[in-house]
């Protein structure tokens, strides 16, 4: 028994290191995890996030989370005139661990209403990825209108005028394409997983 709890450890630590790969590259290599259309990237760093979370519970999830957030706030220094808000961690870390962590606990959630981990499954991904834009959206309006970032002096992108159409704009349309997205690409990912999962038990 323990060593099969041992190597059932090893194994979610396996995937959680490859997971966390996937999220740096994703990250840092161009039109990968940002995919920019109509000039705002639409995001897809949050689907291997919720597929751990999913796959491997609340503590991975919310390791993934942080990465994702750490991550992305390091972009944001690098990429400052498109990103500012974002250099600030109440936006770009807390949020993505948040949903990390909830995760599991949605997907629980589901499973005992639908009965069903197909139906389940796609459910958590598009209602966690809805989530995560309807906190992260809100926060961005705020502190593009405050100014509560790092170097904001520096700012060159407008957000004084208006900044609620442009945050609006991109809720409806790229909020909608990143949770189709999580839906269509993760879904398959994390039943097949979990299929591999359960025989491995």
């Amino acid at each position: 028994m323990k060593k099969s709890a041992l190597n059932l450890r090893i194994r979610e630590m396996v995937f959680c290191a490859i997971l966390t790969a996937l999220i740096i590259v994703m990250t840092f290599v161009p039109q990968i995890g940002y995919i920019t259309i109509n000039f705002v990237p639409t995001t897809l760093i949050h689907i291997p996030v919720i597929v751990g979370g999913i796959i491997l519970g609340r503590k991975y999830g919310l390791f993934l989370g942080l990465v994702f957030g750490i991550g992305s706030m390091i972009r944001s220094f690098m990429e400052y005139s498109q990103h500012a808000p974002f250099t600030n961690p109440l936006l770009s870390v807390v949020p993505r661990a948040f949903i990390g962590f909830i995760t599991a606990d949605v997907h629980q959630a589901f499973t005992k209403l639908l009965k069903r981990d197909k139906l389940a499954v796609p459910f958590t991904l598009g209602v966690v990825t809805l989530i995560h834009s309807l906190i992260v959206l809100p926060i961005l309006y705020w502190f593009g209108k405050a100014g509560f970032f790092f170097f904001n002096d520096e700012f060159i992108f407008n957000v004084e005028t208006g900044l609620f159409p442009y945050i609006w704009s991109v809720f409806v349309g790229n909020s909608l394409l990143e949770i189709a997205f999580a839906i269509l690409i993760g879904s398959p990912i994390a039943l097949a997983l979990k299929v591999i999962q359960e025989q491995q038990k």
